[in-house]
């Protein structure tokens, strides 16, 4: 039997069977078959669309055959969206996307998850409303505004077709804050996008998604673990007709995937931080299976005790309040340590200014006694009418716990901590002293204790808070020139990410996050291996004030599932050293710490960023190998963060980088 009678016995003997079962209630055979016709090609992207839209005054009206495409990112299979899609230009790391409102239900039937849709927008509007870009038609509100709703199911099928491409693996663009998916530059054109954001929970236990008795829709606060819930939220909104309405919430932290959305409250095209909202397709898009983040970011069990610790701040949102490798705790009053900046440099503070009564806060860092050496910090003081800052160490303290009965030495007499300025702030940050650990033992804690009030209300900075382990100056980095001499990557070695030696610089820049490249770090012509073109990073102390990311790639296609390590090429010097995270399927990170180096070495991975060290290669090019023997688990995409390259601050680089590959 030839291939196309195969086919025609197949479908008559589905036809045969459907006709003798077709008195069997079975909502399987209600179901329409998804089909495609894709006999129209694509003429406008969604971006040009949205720039059409962005500059005209009026809604848009089409005339002529004008196509879009895109892939579906929402379904309305759980009843969260109604009579509408979102689709994106791309189903990992897009561009653009919108909303395409249709007078239907259940529209996951004709336009699954993933699959690619083309528009014909030949008779249709498209607009903004409330912020979203919309393809439908208008209609008149109850104020008597023009706006863009669905189009009329007589439209849907001559204007709305499923194409024939396969279904695509969607794979949302991953942020680790809420503050990194809504607070960037441009996050108003990731509406309608599919994303994922980590390390957040609910800011209430115990809620249900929305009202399923009065079929109410009800908006819930997501908040961060690492920004403050004052300042750092999202808006989950949910149907009161979702199936899962009426299920309560779960109290863990973890990650969300959702569809980006917002609500322009004044409808006047800019959109603030809080009109942001997230709509999820089913509750498998909440995976909160941590524990949740505790008054000072974690739960007993969940704190790392640290033999070594470079904490200048410059990781965090300023304002924020909650940190997940220490605790922040208002021991009385509401006052807790707080993120601030000033001339580029970022550091914790606090206050009593304009409280009544007594205002006590701990600041508590968790230290490993029996391996770290000493530790150090940074204060500064401001409008000091008394001094309120203490400092404790507790062997017998559990961060997260009930710590009622723990024993805290003061050892505040240590230290040289900044005082006597009477009006305004102190000009510079003092160097406090260091404290030896060599008479402890065990796991305890540092506790920065603010004791004002009741008219002490002195405000006390801390920066640059350090941990030192002797045995391990760079936190297990490595010493650079100590770790074994690499072979050079093989020949069938594949690119790290676009344009991994730097000669076609627009198509690295491309394929960078979005928050781009440092202006320190550009293309240099002639410096690179056998005269072809460089990355260089040039800076003095006066260049940054934080330990910069300098750059960020979004994974591309083909990266290798079995890998072994990364390898790349670095030429120069630098008086401190250069920290590298590989990112992991989930969005946080592996980290590599040159460390000292100079000459060609491999790098293990270590517990946190550190840049001791120095980078001194001699005017020769070195190879350094990132070994992922023991790794299994790094996002290979494509999209989402890759890999990200960090410098320390205040200090001169003056490095060259070359042909970064893995394998």
């Amino acid at each position: 039997m030839n291939t196309i009678k195969q086919i025609k016995f197949i479908v008559l003997a589905m036809v045969g069977l459907l006709t003798l079962n077709s008195c069997v209630q079975d909502d399987d055979f209600a179901l329409p078959p998804v089909v495609c016709n894709d006999t129209w090609t694509a003429n406008l992207t969604i971006a040009e669309l949205m720039t059409q839209a962005e500059n005209s005054d009026d809604i848009l009206f089409f005339t002529s055959d004008e196509i879009v495409e895109g892939y579906v990112v929402s379904s309305d299979l759980t009843g969260n969206f109604f009579k509408t899609i979102s689709i994106q230009d791309s189903p990992f790391s897009p561009n653009r996307a919108l909303q395409v409102e249709m007078d239907r239900t259940n529209l996951f039937n004709n336009f699954p998850l993933g699959s690619k849709v083309k528009v014909n927008l030949n008779g249709l509007n498209v607009g903004f409303d409330r912020g979203t870009l919309k393809i439908g038609e208008t209609y008149q509100d109850a104020n008597g505004n023009i706006r863009v709703g669905r189009m009329a199911e007589n439209k849907i099928d001559s204007h709305v077709k499923l194409a024939c491409d396969p279904v695509a693996d969607l794979q949302p663009v991953v942020y680790a804050s809420i503050a990194d998916a809504i607070s960037a530059v441009g996050a108003s054109d990731r509406i309608n996008t599919l994303v994922t954001i980590q390390n957040v929970q609910f800011q209430d236990v115990g809620v249900t998604y929305a009202d399923a008795t009065n079929q109410t829709t009800v908006n819930l606060n997501l908040v961060g673990a690492t920004e403050t819930t004052n300042n750092q939220k999202v808006v989950l909104r949910t149907s009161g007709f979702a199936d899962f309405a009426g299920e309560t919430v779960p109290s863990g932290s973890g990650s969300i995937t959702a569809v980006l959305s917002a609500y322009d409250s004044n409808n006047n095209g800019s959109i603030t931080a809080s009109e942001y909202q997230l709509f999820i397709r089913d509750t498998n898009d909440v995976q909160f299976n941590n524990p949740r983040y505790g008054e000072g970011g974690g739960t007993p069990g969940e704190f790392e005790f640290l033999a070594c610790l470079d904490e200048d701040f410059s990781s965090y949102n300023v304002d924020n309040e909650s940190f997940p490798n220490y605790e922040n705790i208002s021991v009385q009053g509401t006052r807790k340590w707080r993120v601030r900046e000033f001339s580029a440099n970022q550091y914790i503070e606090v206050s009593a200014f304009q409280t009544t009564g007594a205002v006590v806060t701990h600041f508590v860092v968790p230290v490993n006694f029996s391996e770290a050496d000493s530790f150090s910090f940074k204060t500064k003081d401001g409008h000091n009418n008394g001094d309120p800052l203490r400092v404790y160490y507790s062997t017998n303290y559990t961060p997260g716990g009930d710590n009622t009965g723990a024993t805290l030495v003061n050892i505040t007499s240590s230290f040289n901590i900044a005082t006597g300025t009477t009006n305004g702030y102190a000009d510079n940050f003092t160097e406090s002293g260091s404290y030896s650990f060599d008479s402890l033992s065990g796991q305890g804690v540092i506790i920065f204790a603010y004791e004002g009030g009741n008219g002490v209300t002195t405000t006390i900075q801390i920066d640059d808070i350090q941990i030192v382990d002797n045995d391990d100056p760079n936190c297990s980095s490595g010493d650079g020139g100590g770790g074994d001499a690499p072979n050079p990557p093989a020949a069938d070695a594949i690119p790290l990410f676009a344009g991994h030696d730097f000669e076609n610089w627009d198509n690295f820049i491309a394929g960078l996050n979005s928050f781009g490249i440092k202006s320190y770090a550009t293309q240099s012509a002639g410096t690179g291996m056998n005269g072809t073109a460089s990355l260089a990073i040039q800076t003095d102390p006066t260049t940054t004030n934080g330990n910069d990311y300098v750059f960020t790639t979004v994974a591309p296609a083909g990266l290798p599932s079995n890998y072994s390590r990364i390898t790349f090429y670095v030429k120069g010097t630098s008086d401190k050293s250069v920290s590298l995270n590989v990112y992991k399927t989930d969005g946080t990170y592996y980290v590599f710490n040159l460390g000292d180096l100079t000459s060609s070495s491999t790098i293990e991975m270590a517990g946190n960023n550190q840049y001791g060290g120095n980078i001194n290669t001699g005017g020769d090019w070195v190879l350094v190998a990132l070994d992922l023997s023991q790794i299994t688990d790094l996002n290979v995409g494509p999209g989402g963060d890759s890999f990200a390259l960090k410098i320390g601050k205040n200090a001169n680089y003056d490095l060259h980088f070359d042909n970064f590959t893995i394998e």
